[in-house]
């Protein structure tokens, strides 16, 4: 049983191993409902609903990161029934890399965790805050971003309801800070794209100091959303480094 946070995107029995998704800012499970074509089918692939997303709308939103991260471990310890692997992006890379700390320390430890799109926990975010803003201006900025669809932008009825998800997860974004000393066990692979304007090569290295285990950096052509622009090279790149750990 998936419980509410993780949503089955595809899932069989046949499967040999898990793959548990995180989004970024302000989308919820349904992005990464493409990937089921892309996947070999010995992936099973969950992506993860946070409280006042998509079909958890009537909910109200959870600001608090800690909350939020415990209980998604309290699921997740319901639903692994077999080896497993996190993957985020961008804020979803908070959530990976935080949950990866939870779940270890209950020995329940992923074969492997992928973080994509995000700088390692000591440089913070490169782009500048915009959860503070008002209305118009927060989605001017969403504009400049390009990660939302810019007919759901200007639409002002469903902005409204938008508007207070955006926020809280870019408050979460904006907020995150994580000990400079802070490592997991499990291996580690971060992803990152040559055109992210908020991506530093250079720190985005060190996320090989994040973990006690094998770190490999690997980079993808494109910008910030580089996993919906070229998400046929990054599955074939995700096939093969999962079913590795699927024994």
């Amino acid at each position: 049983m998936a419980g509410k946070s993780f949503k089955p995107i595809r899932v069989s029995d046949d499967a040999t191993i898990d793959l548990i998704c995180f989004p970024y800012a302000g989308s919820g499970a349904s992005i990464f409902y493409t990937w089921a074509n892309y996947l070999n089918p010995k992936i099973n692939i969950y992506g993860f609903q946070a409280p006042g997303k998509e079909d958890r709308i009537s909910e109200d939103l959870i600001e608090d990161l800690n909350i939020l991260v415990q209980n998604a471990v309290q699921e997740l310890k319901q639903l692994i029934q077999r080896p497993f692997v996190l993957f985020g992006h961008s804020m979803g890379s908070v959530f990976a890399f935080e949950i990866t700390k939870k779940l270890e320390a209950e020995q329940l430890a992923p074969k492997l965790v992928i973080l994509s799109g995000r700088p390692p926990p000591k440089f913070g975010l490169r782009m500048s805050p915009i959860s503070h803003l008002a209305d118009k201006e927060l989605i001017a900025e969403l504009h400049k971003l390009e990660g939302t669809d810019s007919r759901i932008l200007e639409n002002a009825e469903l902005m409204e309801l938008l508007l207070p998800i955006i926020r809280t997860d870019f408050r979460i974004s904006e907020s995150y800070k994580s000990s400079a000393n802070s490592k997991i066990n499990s291996p580690l692979i971060a992803i990152g794209s040559k055109n992210d304007p908020w991506l530093n090569e250079v720190e985005f290295n060190e996320w090989k100091d994040y973990s006690k285990n094998t770190t490999k950096i690997q980079f993808f052509p494109g910008g910030h959303f580089y996993l919906r622009e070229h998400l046929d090279i990054l599955s074939e790149f995700l096939n093969s480094q999962i079913l590795q750990k699927s024994s």
